[in-house]
């Protein structure tokens, strides 16, 4: 079996090229039903930004296949999770996962051939305005709470927003989004490791933490815990002091490797 390597790749969304022409090249790239609903969206700058989300990911899918990035075709779970429709997975090997939080998006690509993987990715800003105690009391476990009160006010802050990035990497990974509780999965930072992971093509630096330890099943009777047989994996970055970072990656035997780079806009009609 070999070591599932997941590739993180970093895009701009600042100061995108709104003019007709860029913007009818990059609707060229896209089904028609994705251009439609691109064209759902009512601001003009989230039409945009969806645009290029959907470009960004073509292309970097393209990476690790012969397909162009007009081949790639999409299906949607019962949640609403992309993924690539069951012939082209299989062929390729590739499961993906994306986020976007303003002018940053990680779009998350493991390529395994023969396992079936669920692969989730987040990434969140930080924000001061957020009343955090309000809200952990609403979504965190007992266990996730009593781990939080323990630490200083800043810190607190701090590890609320981990918390909040794992939790949706979790949910996205297994597919179930919000169907799942937020309370019924924990948490546990006891075995943190923290290392430097470096980005191909990029000054930046970020922290990662991994050892950190998901707790199935908490609050729920054994016929609602479901998949808590699967091996889940989870890492935690941080891009800078405002943005952070996490990965889950569930059903892999070995431990999983990260990767960071970033994708150019410039190659986007390459």
């Amino acid at each position: 079996m070999e070591t599932p390597v997941v590739d993180l790749w970093l895009c701009s969304l600042s100061d995108l090229d709104e003019g007709n022409d860029h913007v009818s090249r990059l609707k060229q790239k896209l089904t028609d039903d994705e251009v439609a609903k691109v064209e759902r969206y009512r601001m003009s700058s989230s039409q945009i930004q969806a645009l290029y989300v959907r470009n960004y990911l073509r292309e970097v899918l393209s990476i690790y296949s012969d397909l162009t990035a007009e081949e790639w075709r999409f299906e949607y779970g019962e949640k609403g999770k992309p993924s690539l429709i069951a012939e082209q997975q299989y062929t390729t090997g590739l499961n993906f996962n994306i986020s976007h939080s303003q002018e940053h998006l990680l779009i998350a690509v493991c390529q395994t051939k023969g396992q079936s993987l669920q692969l989730g990715v987040d990434i969140e800003h930080a924000r001061s305005s957020t009343k955090i105690t309000a809200i952990m009391k609403h979504y965190f476990s007992e266990f996730e709470i009593n781990d939080l009160l323990e630490l200083d006010e800043v810190s607190q802050r701090e590890r609320f927003f981990d918390l909040w990035a794992l939790k949706e990497s979790y949910i996205k990974a297994t597919g179930k989004g919000l169907a799942t509780s937020l309370k019924s999965f924990s948490f546990d930072f006891s075995s943190l490791n923290q290392q430097t992971l470096p980005v191909y093509s990029s000054d930046l630096q970020p922290e990662l933490h991994d050892g950190i330890i998901v707790h199935n099943g908490v609050g729920l009777d054994a016929a609602e815990q479901g998949d808590t047989s699967t091996d889940w994996q989870c890492s935690l970055g941080r891009l800078d002091n405002q943005f952070r970072f996490a990965v889950t990656l569930g059903g892999a035997t070995l431990p999983m490797q990260l990767e960071m780079k970033c994708f150019p806009k410039s190659k986007l009609l390459g």
